[in-house]
Order: structure tokens, then sequence, then C-alpha cells
């Protein structure tokens, strides 16, 4: 059903084909070794004798693929060529992910998943007026009768679509990733289940796995035809802490397959290990060292204030301030979307706006905001190649591109983090907090229910307890008093991204 382009609720991805296979094993979620024989090295789940059902998870590729690439193409052209003769501009919007997953409980295999997934957004220009409808795909009659009753009711446009252009390359597809089984998956999983039951065998450990392919397409009137195929393997494992609420938890993610990190599971094991006692720290202003996990605690106020939506509408607290410095000149932010190798990288935008890197913080010099076609129009500046369609607890094919970065990073300093833990009389390790959205971030505020460990004389003596944090990032950010050489991928979630580093915010 057509809808007026204005502001409206995220809904998931929208409508969309979803093909999904599972396998769910026995209810004691482990597999005895009979059953461990016959998950194949195609990644094929069987139980039982040679004539036992067919396989309920394949080998990593889509169920069907009766539409080539190139099929697919000539759809998107087919669409756009009859939008152009009805309406005064269109974009087209499809993006198809394919997904294998697997899921671990208490150290037992629980399930595995195979989806496929393929949804269309169609903007339209007529009559000067916005009009946007949703569907499965190209094909689907009536996308663009739907969209030009939307525009009757839609607002003023304001812009126009992007238009032809060149895009850069980048290394964010790996044909390995592609080729993953469910098979391959579970043995990963395995690896980390095997090395962390050797020292906590007790504790509920759970353990996720996945591998995505992701065909995306934008292509409009206006001669904008970008086409990406990308992969992403993600993996991600933690224990709850008793009768705590919360738990510890690592991830990784990468374009490439994974292998097992020991870094990543030593640190899991070191930081349970500082859960075994509570602390609470004394009241009052403290250094605090912030994980990547706790990134978003500074970047998402940062990013709320660059949008140009935020900009436009004069409530950002950046406005008026490109070349001066807002926070530490220790700090420089990047927003690289054509870093190679990061799951988050991308060359072009969901307007098919192409991605440039873009320096957003210089030594804590402020140097640009971020705009998508729309805010890129009202201020009188072209899109910086940011319209995304993703909102701060969510997003998806049916949500308005917004201004976002699209894969934040935060440059490396040079001190070793554990030199900063040691560095400290008292403080804090922050790796995450609850209550952040309640706050006034978009004013570069938060106030949250930290999670992390105390600190005191140089050593962890246990993690947070009855602990609350504030502060606002363009006063408490200008007093950074290190950052480490260490990083790795940030919180993900809210705030996909590159790799961040520890950050000592100095009381």
């Amino acid at each position: 059903m057509g809808v007026p382009d204005r502001e409206r609720p995220a809904r998931g991805d929208g409508p969309r084909h979803k093909h999904e296979r599972r396998a769910l094993l026995h209810p004691e979620g482990d597999l005895d070794d009979r059953e461990r024989s016959l998950l194949r090295g195609e990644g094929r789940m069987r139980k039982g004798d040679a004539d036992a059902a067919e396989p309920q998870i394949g080998e990593g590729r889509p169920p069907h693929q009766d539409r080539s690439r190139h099929a697919g193409r000539c759809l998107m052209h087919e669409l756009i060529e009859k939008a152009r003769r009805s309406v005064d501009g269109a974009e087209l919007y499809w993006k198809r992910d394919h997904t294998i997953s697997v899921r671990y409980e208490n150290y037992r295999l629980q399930g595995m998943t195979e989806d496929e997934l393929s949804s269309v957004a169609l903007r339209v220009i007529a009559g000067a007026r916005l009009g946007a409808t949703y569907g499965v795909n190209p094909e689907e009659p009536g996308l663009i009768e739907q969209a030009k009753q939307a525009a009757r009711f839609g607002d003023e446009a304001g812009f126009s679509f992007a238009g032809k252009a060149d895009y850069e390359s980048v290394e964010n597809y790996d044909k390995r990733s592609e080729a993953l089984t469910s098979a391959d998956l579970v043995a990963l999983c395995e690896r980390v289940k095997e090395r962390i039951a050797e020292e906590r065998p007790e504790i509920p450990l759970f353990i996720v796995a996945g591998a995505t392919k992701r065909d995306l397409v934008v292509e409009t009137t206006a001669g904008a035809a970008g086409r990406d195929t990308s992969t992403r393997v993600t993996l991600g494992f933690g224990a709850p802490i008793k009768g705590a609420g919360i738990g510890v938890y690592k991830s990784d993610a990468s374009v490439s397959p994974l292998d097992l990190d020991p870094a990543l599971i030593d640190e899991f094991l070191e930081w349970y290990g500082w859960t075994e006692n509570k602390s609470t720290p004394k009241t009052g202003r403290l250094p605090i060292i912030l994980a990547p996990e706790a990134a978003y605690l500074f970047l998402l106020p940062l990013a709320a204030g660059l949008s140009g939506e935020a900009v436009e509408k004069g409530t950002s607290p950046l406005i008026d301030k490109i070349g001066e410095r807002i926070v530490s000149e220790r700090l420089t932010v990047i927003d690289d979307p054509l870093r190679d190798g990061d799951p988050g990288s991308r060359p072009f935008d969901d307007e098919g706006v192409p991605c440039r890197r873009r320096p957003l913080l210089d030594a804590g010099v402020l140097t640009d905001y971020l705009t998508d076609l729309r805010t890129g129009a009202a201020l009188g500046r072209p899109s910086t190649g940011n319209g995304l369609k993703r909102e701060l607890f969510g997003g998806g094919t049916e949500t308005r591109p917004n201004p976002w970065p699209v894969n934040i990073t935060v440059e490396p300093g040079d001190t070793p983090y554990r030199e900063m833990i040691s560095s400290l009389d008292e403080g804090l390790l922050v790796t995450g907090g609850m209550g952040f959205h309640s706050g006034n971030y978009p004013q570069g505020e938060f106030a949250v229910q930290a999670i992390g460990f105390h600190i005191k004389n140089g050593k962890v003596v246990g993690r947070l307890d009855r602990t609350m944090i504030s502060g606002n990032i363009y006063k408490d950010f200008k007093d950074v008093a290190a950052v480490s050489r260490e990083r790795r991928l940030g919180p993900g979630g809210m705030l996909p991204g590159g790799p961040v580093p520890y950050i000592l915010v100095d009381s």
C-alpha cells in the first residue's frame, strides 16, 4: 500500500519475502556422536539413517535462485523506465539478504536457521510531492501507481533524486564467506565453546554465529545506478551474571570468514572473573575508561549533533561550530565507508549517492555535518552520501533515509589499554549503560546506570554495583587523558561502525 513519504515509525524491514528453513535439535540441545557425524561438511543436518528426511539446512546459499543477478537488474531498469514516463522522478531501492545462523545455549547447540529476505522501496516525485510504496521485488504489480497515489498526500519534495555518479571500489565482499555453511559456523562455535569450557565450564554460555550475503541495488530516473554485493560474518558469545540482570558479552564481525581470536576469549574470561565481586565507587567526579563496547555513549550523541536534520531544525548544539575544537585534540573521528574489510563499508548510501571517507572531528575540531538529499537541499549543500534507512532503535526498507554515519571510526592513540587501568587511583571501566535512550542525547548529554568495573589503586576490584554516570560529551570529552593504541569494532546495534579504541576521560 502506498504511503506519503513523511515521518513514520520504523517497522523492521517492511513488506518482504521471507524464506526460512530451520533445524531445532532434540530437547537436550546437544548432538551425540552419531548425530554429529551427520552434520555434513556441506552444512546439511540429518538425523537417523540414510532414509532420513530432506536436509533442513542447505549449503549456505539461497535455497532457490530462479532469478539471476542480470535478470534482477533488468527488472529494476524496466520499472525505472516505466516510472520515467509517468512521474517527475523515481528512486528504486532493492535489498536481498541470504543468511545462515547457528545458536548455542548452555554450551549446547540449540538450532540452525537459513533465511532469504527480499524487500523493495519505491519513492516518486509527482506534482512536486513525495510518495512511497513498499513491496517484495520490482516485478510486483502496481508499485508505481501506489506511489503516485501516495504522492497526492505527501510532503513537498524540495530535492531531486541522485544522478549518475562513479562509485569508489571497496573490499566488502569475500567469496569464501558466501560459501560458508552451517557446518562451518558450528565448527567456529565449537572452538569458542571448547576454549571457554576449559576454564569456566559452570557458566551458562551462549554463542551465536552467522553469515550473510547482501545484494543492494539503488537506481533512479536521474541516472544513479548503484549495485553492491557484500558479505558479513558475525560471532557473539557471552554469559549472564547470576542475580545481576546483566552479563558479559563479546562479539566480532568481518567481511571474511572469522577465526577464533584468542585475545577476545581471554578478555571475556578476564572480565567474567572480575564480576565475582561487587563494588560501588564513591560519589563524585571520577576518571572513566570508555571501552569500545560502550563507545556509543560518546558517538551517538555526536552523530545526533552532526545530523543535517538537527542543523536544519536548529536543534543541534553544533550549529555554526565548524572549524571549532569541540572535544579533546586527542580525538579524531572519521566516517570511513570505504575502509576495506569492514562489514559496514559500502560504495553508496541508500539514496544512490557515492560514499566518501570523511573526517568528522580532526584532532577535536569539527569539520563537517552529515546530510542526505533532503537535508542537504534544505541547507543549500549537496548530500554527503550519508542517507541511510536507519533510526536510533532500528530501521529497514520502510524507513525514510536520514543522515547517519555509514562506518564511523575513531583513530587510535599511543597508550596501552592496561596502562590506563594501572594509572588510576580510582576510576571506572565502563563497558555499557542502561537507560541511554531516555537521556537528552541530541544535546550531547548521557545519564545511564553504568555497566562495567570499579578500579582502585590501579587494579580492578569488582563489577560496578548501584552506579550511575552522567555528563555531556561536549564538556567532559574535552578532558581526555589518553586514547589506547588497541582498537576493535565498536558496539554495533544502535551505531554500526568500524574500529574504536579505549578512551580515558579525566575527572
